[in-house]
């Protein structure tokens, strides 16, 4: 028990005390939490006044006793994570209550058999966000993110599908859309648009995916690369999602932290010129800048939200010669993307982007300190193994959680997939820059449509495999327990490895 206690006592000194923002945003996201078992609804007055007093309180508790203040610091947090959860949740209202709506759409056209769904925010009263489904023809066709329609109201509350066993309801509840409607061509029209940042860069999306379209690239490579390099998945088709989720490729259609890296790489490659260390601000600014645009364009997905963040304050900490420690890096940026949005912590995406994050911070250095091979082939094989079981130990308890299946050969689908999704992002990037020049846009299209038939094919030929997948659905009780195995395993291995360094000590 002794040793339990220490080693207890070691991550927090050496863990939290280090990384103040680790404790901050723990109490943070019990606050959320909280609200989630124990929601109370009042005015947003009375909350901010609450936030005020409390926040008194703390420092006067901290002044008066200053060996509680670690403790008032949480307990101020975990109250500020409650009051954010509060005043999100009572922004949106359930359904809009005049006859007729304006709304803003903020969302792509996405197409169904009958119907173009797009979600919309109404932008004349109190603000509501729904799901619209709005009959094909010309008109609805042409709609685009920034637009501002009005339509009958129509809307009812969202209800989950009895044939399915995934709760809709709560899944768009957590991105505060409560309600739907369905409008015919005579029950909406367009009258006007508004310019916004996101407006702009939706647009820049698909301008750039016609762009490639035009030039040559086939329909089947043009939904794939649509998904895995701008995040839209809205035009592949379930069977093409299937295969990937049964290989264990899903995480490149869902831009993420590997997109963004790719892209801060080829930035830095880009400005690579500017040597002048008194200009390392300017090159790090263009970087900054690089990645939030294209998170912008991707749709500002929690993963890529994490990802930008922590390149953002990593960039800064250079440029002012600082230490930036990752785990105080990634709670931070969990921090910012739960004070925009706390409902994040309940999504998927979320969840599984900063539990792989974590886990490959964690166990990836361990697993690939077992090994060193010699040649450089062997060194990405086995980091690529090492990255692959890390951010299994991490993200299992979730996917059995959530999707119920283990992808047998996850392991040899990295080994392929990862290069490939940086030659095909590389290539998307060059293909655009070089639009305007033919006879090199249509080479390099050639060779970009070769690559990506290459890992679709790939992907194929994995899921021809027996057994390419077990199918083992747990509670979320049995994933907690999942995770406290994983924490026990973390305080042993912390536990063995002071003990070692104790044992080395007294022999020198």
């Amino acid at each position: 028990m002794t040793f339990f206690k220490a080693a207890v006592s070691d991550i927090r000194n050496s863990l939290l005390a280090r990384n103040p923002c680790v404790c901050v945003t723990t109490a943070f996201v019990l606050g959320i939490i909280l609200y989630r078992i124990v929601p109370y609804s009042t005015s947003i007055q009375i909350w901010t006044i609450t936030l005020v007093v409390s926040a008194f309180v703390c420092i006067a508790l901290s002044n008066v006793c200053k060996k509680l203040h670690i403790h008032v610091l949480l307990c101020y947090f975990s109250i500020a994570g409650y009051v954010c959860s509060a005043l999100h949740q009572q922004q949106y209202a359930l359904i809009p209550e005049s006859d007729i709506v304006v709304g803003r759409i903020i969302s792509n056209n996405e197409e169904k058999s009958k119907t173009y769904k797009v979600l919309l925010e109404t932008i004349d009263r109190t603000p509501c966000k729904s799901v619209v489904y709005i009959k094909k023809d010309s008109n609805s066709q042409s709609l685009c993110y920034g637009d501002v329609i009005s339509l009958k109201n129509t809307f009812r509350l969202i209800e989950n599908n009895d044939s399915s066993s995934f709760d809709y309801k709560l899944f768009l509840a957590n991105q505060y859309i409560y309600s739907q409607a369905y409008v015919t061509s005579t029950q909406w029209e367009r009258v006007g648009h508004q310019n916004s940042i996101s407006a702009f860069c939706m647009q820049f999306r698909k301008t750039a995916l016609n762009t490639l379209k035009n030039i040559g690239l086939t329909e089947k490579n043009h939904r794939l690369i649509a998904a895995l390099t701008f995040g839209d998945k809205s035009l592949l088709d379930d069977d093409t999602k299937k295969e990937f989720q049964t290989a264990g490729a899903m995480h490149i259609l869902a831009v993420s932290g590997l997109h963004v890296g790719i892209i801060n790489g080829l930035l830095l490659f880009a400005f690579a010129f500017i040597r002048n260390r008194k200009l390392l601000w300017l090159k790090l600014l263009c970087c900054i800048s690089g990645i939030w645009a294209y998170a912008c364009i991707t749709g500002m997905s929690p993963s890529v939200q994490r990802a930008s963040i922590m390149c953002t304050m990593v960039s800064i900490a250079l440029l002012l010669k600082r230490h930036c420690s990752t785990y105080n890096t990634l709670a931070a940026a969990a921090f910012f993307s739960l004070f925009l949005s706390p409902n994040d912590l309940f999504s998927i995406g979320f969840q599984l982007s900063y539990a792989a994050v974590l886990s490959i911070v964690y166990f990836g250095t361990l697993i690939q300190n077992l090994f060193h091979p010699e040649t450089p082939i062997g060194t990405y094989v086995w980091g690529i193994i090492a990255v692959s079981v890390a951010v299994q130990i991490g993200t299992m308890p979730l996917t059995l959680y959530y999707f119920g299946i283990i992808p047998t050969y996850s392991l040899l689908t990295n080994i392929i997939v990862i290069p490939l999704s940086f030659i095909i992002l590389t290539l998307t990037i060059l293909v655009l820059a070089t639009s305007w020049i033919p006879l090199i846009s249509s080479t390099l299209v050639a060779i970009l449509n070769f690559f990506t038939t290459y890992l679709q094919d790939a992907i194929a030929d994995i899921n021809s495999f027996p057994h390419p997948q077990i199918n083992v659905q747990i509670s979320f009780g049995q994933s907690l327990w999942f995770y406290t195995i994983v924490g026990i395993l973390v305080v042993g291995i912390e536990m063995w490895q002071k003990r070692k360094e104790r044992l080395e000590l007294t022999m020198i």
